[in-house]
């Protein structure tokens, strides 16, 4: 038993120290966060997953009930676990679970990393720091942006895995690297952009001093072949959606830049928005022991590492990242943000923040690394409990809903409410934003008919109707490519003539049985291929070769 708790104790203090920033999670209810969909999108992706509408890509009940494009755009890896826990937990809990994951697996992912890269020392420091970062907080309980949550907790373990991968090139090695670089690129998008330059210096640094990287490599195209499913057709197919309303007025950068008091002094915490200039009510702060251990660092590596030349281009390229990072949310980089047109798709600089917190873990890490002895344990038990200390407080919403449950979140208020937010995100091209929900049934805009059953799914609808006189039908559902409506078997032409752009058909006088169903568009079903087709390969360079050796 000690020989187990001197192998793994700093995980278990991670652990244990994890619970100081997750203890709000299980308590009875919910509680309040700016992007209140979490559930929503837990309960639309379970649709989904019912219906074997996978991958899911449209979602029947958001766009004020009309259905959209949501997880063709919106990164959805967090969501499929959401939906897979909800039939055991329900969608509150399963909603709470979302939240705890990356909360507890950034600890342990940036642990396993600076341990591989240093050691057991420096990386629990690195841990803590990344466990206690202010942002990570931010991200949680004001915000509740949970895909940003997880990618930037898998993070760290992409890059340990990478390493691992480069060191030993083993089968195994080489599988978890691709699936959890998938899980990272499936997660959020813009977190994918933002670190992309991070995961190519430090990969890029290890196969120059391991000289070796053909397996890293082949992970590279595995795991981004895997996320094909979903990273090709939301960029492909970014022109179907009005994609310029996720830049538009209070998302637009120029508004969301950082002051340097915001970054490095200010300790006041809040639960509102981001507003223009320094005016905000939340919080945009580094982190005391995280700003400060980074700048430590630079004299301690440079004196006692000075003749060690690929250690200090290791450290140069973290700490550079650190300050480009820290630059990237001020006002002073606005410059780079107009010439890179793609970064305003980021809306709020601060979101840099992330990289920021990353490099300050990697920088202690640099920090604790060199020194022995006494000092090295002094130094880890200031920087833990000032890191404790300073930011614990953080990790709480600003209220509680203790009466919460599934039933009332999921109706009344709560459910038009969720239904009708965030619907001008991925609106289709040429549709309006509803003014109202979209009625249970279809509208009889001409004619006269009578509808015997109406059914919508995840992905599909089902109407029965009689038809008195030559009536034009509106079925409510947002038109998008490649929405097919068939009568017995046979496609039929419809029209999206009105202002939500709703599938709409002309009938003759008649009983009519009538289906429709959203089908693969062509970069959808080659991006579904190129995902099962690494899939496979996956499963062949692991299971097939293992058996093939057991049986032999």
């Amino acid at each position: 038993m000690k020989k187990v708790f001197l192998k793994y104790w700093p995980i278990l203090v991670i652990l244990i120290l994890s619970g100081l920033i997750v203890w709000p999670l299980f308590l009875p209810g919910y509680f309040s966060h700016h992007d209140d969909l979490q559930v929503m999108r837990i309960f639309e992706m379970r649709r989904c997953l019912q219906d074997l509408q996978i991958p899911c890509r449209w979602v029947p009940d958001m766009g004020y009930g009309n259905g959209y494009p949501l997880f063709n755009y919106y990164n959805p890896f967090p969501y499929y676990i959401g939906g897979i826990l909800s039939f055991l937990f329900g969608y509150l809990i399963s909603a709470k679970i979302l939240f705890f994951i990356p909360l507890v697996l950034g600890g342990i992912s940036m642990y396993l990393l600076a341990k591989e890269v240093f050691n057991k020392e420096a990386g629990f420091v690195a841990s803590i720091l990344y466990i206690f970062a202010p942002y990570r907080a931010l991200d949680s309980y004001v915000r509740g942006a949970v895909a940003e949550s997880f990618a930037i907790s898998l993070v760290p373990l992409v890059l340990y895995l990478a390493l691992k991968l480069i060191k030993e090139n083993s089968k195994r090695n080489l599988a978890f690297f691709s699936v959890t670089l998938a899980a990272f690129l499936t997660s959020h998008t813009i977190m994918s952009l933002l670190f992309a330059p991070v995961l190519l210096f430090m990969i890029i640094y290890w196969i120059w001093t391991e000289k070796k990287g053909l397996y890293v490599i082949l992970g590279l195209f595995l795991g981004f072949g895997l996320s094909a499913f979903f990273v090709l057709p939301a960029y492909f197919e970014k022109d179907l959606v009005q994609i310029d309303n996720l830049t538009r007025l209070d998302l637009d950068f120029r508004a969301h830049f950082v002051t340097l008091p915001q970054l490095f002094l200010d300790r006041s915490w809040g639960y509102g928005a981001s507003l223009l200039g320094s005016a905000d009510t939340i919080s945009f702060q580094v982190g005391w022991p995280h700003w400060m251990v980074a700048f430590a660092s630079i004299p301690l590596v440079i004196i006692l590492k000075r003749k060690d030349k690929q250690f200090l281009v290791f450290y140069l390229g973290i700490f550079l990242i650190f300050a480009l990072s820290v630059f990237m949310t001020h006002n002073k980089s606005a410059f780079i943000w107009e010439e890179i047109g793609v970064l305003r798709f980021t809306q709020f600089p601060w979101r840099f923040l992330s990289v920021t917190i990353f490099a300050t873990a990697m920088l202690s890490a640099f920090l604790i690394y060199p020194l022995k002895g006494f000092l090295t344990r002094v130094l880890i038990v200031m920087l833990v409990l000032a890191s404790i200390v300073l930011n614990w407080n953080y990790f709480r919403p600003k209220e509680f809903y203790f009466g919460m449950t599934d039933k009332t979140k999921l109706s009344g208020i709560e459910w038009d409410t969720q239904q009708k937010a965030a619907i001008l995100d991925y609106l289709p091209v040429g549709a309006s934003e509803p003014s109202e929900p979209a009625p249970d049934k279809p509208i009889i805009r001409v004619g006269e008919a009578d509808i015997q059953s109406f059914e919508k799914r995840s992905n599909s609808f089902r109407l029965d109707i009689n038809v008195k006189s030559t009536a034009r039908i509106e079925i409510p559902m947002m038109d998008f490519p490649n929405w097919n409506v068939y009568e017995n078997g046979k496609e039929i032409k419809h029209t999206n003539d009105n202002y939500v752009k709703r599938i709409s058909i002309s009938l003759p006088a008649g009983i009519h049985s009538i289906s429709g169903k959203l089908t693969d568009t062509p970069i959808r079903v080659i991006s579904n291929i190129v995902s099962l087709l690494s899939l496979a390969a996956i499963g062949y360079l692991t299971l097939y070769e293992k058996s093939k050796k057991y049986f032999k």
